[in-house]
């Protein structure tokens, strides 16, 4: 294959960089190599002063600089002599006609907006003086017609770039698509820190990240499902404020869906609910034991007997505004951050009298999760969409002693509070006894979450926590259900579970040894129903 079918000769350049690094050597390789060197301004003071010789850019645009440098590089003259395509028959007849030179090469670095943000006090003027807008559209005119056009944004790219040209005096095609690329994703992430900043997101410092020594920031949307905009108390959230709402709103957002008939109560700590109870809502609103107050209070204590050690300073969400029954109780507990509808500063005045450090958010609606999460990883980013089942979760019984309709509904309470845990999680479930005056209610008595290992995660964890809370309301595990986030490789985690007292299990379904279980579930007369979907959460 002919040498020149995979590289490009360079024949004029231009360059405006706000980065001068490295600028007078590669200068110095692009006109020995021929080409001829246009440039604005102090990027052509910085060549000249190197010794080369450089059109200044008025000369091709036909006009001045003007407007204080706003106005320097946008022109047809130079935008055509990127974008025309080479070789085409009637673009190179345009060319010729139009008397346009060809700019085979563009280095451009842009204005520095995102180092500006960090300076203290900066105004809006100042932070507006630092968008390039001709940086961007020249690169991005180059990048649109590469290999046949180079386009360098970045020193970091300049010496591939200077040993090409001292070795052939051309660009490998090679080299202008990887610049190219590059090219892309700077344009991409530019624009984005200008819609940080400037557009309708906004974005609120963190006073640090996960840990003290890492650095916060969230993004937000105002006006959206959760007023992140709103301060409500004099406490600022901290990160792992946001991510433990953001995970029980998620929950009740799941809840509130499949039960919208219940008032409910979600609690999180350390990114895993350990305190969930939702108690259906009654008509007989004058009476005192089924008032929205009196069952709202109801779900807040079923949800704190969950864990009470656990819920202590976690994270608490609930799905319907707060009553005063529920207002003077929180009072006398210490917890991190409440969220709840129609949330304000006034109707928190109850408990900040006495908990002044609490934390509040208000939550316009529910249900609005995101519809795909990204993970950067080293040299990469991974994106999936949410963990949504289309439809109502299906439950099917695959074992002699059948699964009643009545288990239904607490099953998928089950199984959205698995879906939520860190992988492997296991969630005991139960009814709320009748003798708490109402029938219907759900509470989750016992979880075990973030194991690699499933049967020590029922044994030593979701099982002692269970049997702590049914002590206290002489409840048993034999009416509770077990709901596993994955499927059973073995039958040892069914032979773990009767021995505790389980009689009721739903788990995926899928593995290669399926029949095993079932089998193990027959021998102990237990029921087991699959979901044929699997809920990990790494």
């Amino acid at each position: 294959m002919n040498e020149n079918q995979d590289s490009t000769k360079i024949r004029r350049v231009l360059m405006t960089a706000s980065d001068k690094t490295g600028l007078a050597e590669l200068g110095q390789a692009f006109a020995k190599a021929g080409a001829e060197i246009v440039a604005t301004g102090k990027t052509a003071t910085i060549l000249k002063e190197a010794g080369l010789k450089v059109t200044p850019i008025e000369e091709v645009t036909g006009s001045p600089e003007a407007f204080q440098g706003r106005m320097k590089t946008l022109s047809f003259q130079v935008c055509s002599g990127i974008l025309y395509r080479r070789g085409d028959t009637h673009d190179e007849k345009d060319l010729a006609a139009l008397k346009i030179q060809p700019i085979d090469a563009v280095v451009v670095n842009f204005y520095p907006f995102e180092k500006a943000v960090q300076k203290p006090g900066i105004e809006r003027a100042a932070l507006i003086d630092e968008v390039d807008i001709g940086g961007p559209t020249l690169v991005r005119a180059a990048a649109k017609n590469a290999p046949d056009v180079l386009v360098l944004t970045d020193p970091s790219q300049y010496p591939a770039v200077i040993q090409n040209l001292k070795e052939s005096g051309r660009v490998s095609k090679k080299i202008a698509m990887a610049a190219a690329e590059e090219a892309w994703e700077k344009i991409l992430g530019y624009d984005a820190a200008i819609a940080r900043v400037l557009g309708s997101r906004r974005t609120r410092s963190l006073r640090y990240g996960e840990n003290p020594h890492q650095k916060g920031l969230l993004e937000f949307n105002p006006g959206g499902p959760i007023a992140w905009e709103e301060k409500l108390t004099s406490t600022e959230l901290s990160y792992n404020n946001i991510l433990d709402l953001s995970s029980a709103y998620a929950l009740a957002s799941d809840l509130k869906k499949t039960f919208p008939n219940h008032t409910g109560v979600v609690i999180v700590k350390h990114n895993n609910a350990c305190g969930v109870a939702w108690v259906p809502k009654s008509e007989k609103v004058n009476d005192p034991k089924q008032s929205p107050g009196a069952l709202q209070k109801l779900a807040l204590l079923r949800a704190w007997d969950g864990d009470p050690i656990s819920a202590f300073g976690g994270v608490l969400v609930f799905t319907d505004p707060l009553e005063q029954e529920a207002k003077n109780w929180l009072s006398e507990k210490f917890v991190e951050l409440v969220a709840a509808p129609d949330l304000t500063r006034e109707g928190l005045q109850a408990i900040l009298t006495k908990r002044k450090n609490l934390k509040a958010v208000c939550i316009r609606e529910f249900g609005h999760v995101p519809a795909e999460s990204m993970v950067v990883v080293p040299g990469g980013r991974l994106f999936q969409s949410s963990d949504e089942v289309p439809g109502e979760e299906p439950i099917r019984s695959v074992t002699k002693r059948e699964f009643t309709r009545e288990k239904w509904d607490l099953g998928r309470f089950g199984i959205a509070i698995s879906k939520s845990l860190k992988s492997n999680a296991l969630a005991l479930v139960r009814e709320i006894p009748e003798s708490e005056g109402l029938q219907g209610g759900f509470q989750l008595v016992g979880t075990g979450q973030g194991q690699p290992n499933r049967v020590e995660a029922l044994e030593r964890l979701a099982i002692p926590r269970a049997q702590g809370v049914l002590r206290a309301s002489s409840g048993r595990l034999g009416d509770c259900i077990l709901v596993s986030d994955a499927f059973f490789p073995f039958r040892d985690t069914v032979d773990v579970a009767y021995q505790a007292g389980i009689r009721f299990i739903i788990q995926p379904g899928g593995s290669m040894k399926d029949q095993d279980s079932i089998q193990a579930c027959d021998e102990h007369e237990m029921a087991m129903a699959f979901t044929g979907y699997r809920h990990f959460k790494h």
